[in-house]
């Protein structure tokens, strides 16, 4: 992808927005590369000079769709609290927040990974794996642990919520499998009402009362 990343900034964004836009609204089955170098003012020959295929445009742009919504998340990250559960909270509601602010990147991320496509399946699970892999400890590092309670070992209590919310993740993305994207954006915050009902639950196992 040499090439396309030594493109001016101005063309290069020109031509993600275009991917972005018709991927995230059509899905990858139906989303024409004819419409998106319409939409780019650039020649489909270009883009496959880019590219090569289809496929490598979609994984790249999934990529950085994704790094763009981790970054949104870094951005703000030194204002995270140390408290586990009210961290869990704080990154619901930066959730809701990059995803007004991003619907596009947003969409085009979970319809990927809650609707695979047979032809992407392997690729798409492999950056999922990956990506939480990389972040998710680093979602529970340098934490509080003063309030678990005594006898409780903090860094299998830690494992056990990474189990629980990887289990809970695993748990929508099956229940939303192949339903219209709109209505998963329409219940996004009942989503996350319910994921921090299922936290509020390990809360009371896990800490003191106070």
């Amino acid at each position: 992808m040499d090439k396309f990343e030594s493109l001016p900034e101005e063309k290069k964004n020109r031509i993600l927005d275009a991917c972005i836009e018709e991927f995230a609204l059509k899905g990858y089955d139906k989303a024409s590369t004819n419409s998106i170098v319409k939409k780019a003012d650039i020649s489909k020959g270009i883009l496959f000079h880019y590219f090569g295929n289809k496929k490598n445009l979609f994984l790249y742009v999934f990529d950085y769709c994704m790094n763009h919504l981790i970054n949104g998340y870094y951005a703000v990250k030194k204002e995270e609290p140390k408290d586990i559960f009210e961290r869990i909270m704080w990154i619901s509601i930066i959730k809701i927040k990059i995803t007004q602010e991003e619907p596009l990147k947003s969409r085009l991320v979970f319809s990927a990974i809650s609707n695979m496509t047979d032809s992407l399946k392997q690729e798409i699970t492999e950056r999922y794996n990956k990506y939480y892999a990389k972040y998710m400890p680093e979602f529970f590092g340098d934490i509080d642990t003063s309030k678990f309670k005594k006898g409780i070992d903090p860094k299998k209590a830690i494992e056990l919520m990474m189990m629980c919310m990887d289990g809970i993740s695993k748990k929508y993305l099956k229940k939303y499998k192949n339903r219209p994207i709109d209505e998963v954006f329409n219940d996004v915050e009942n989503i996350i009402k319910e994921f921090n009902e299922y936290m509020d639950i390990l809360k009371f196992g896990m800490y003191c009362e106070t």
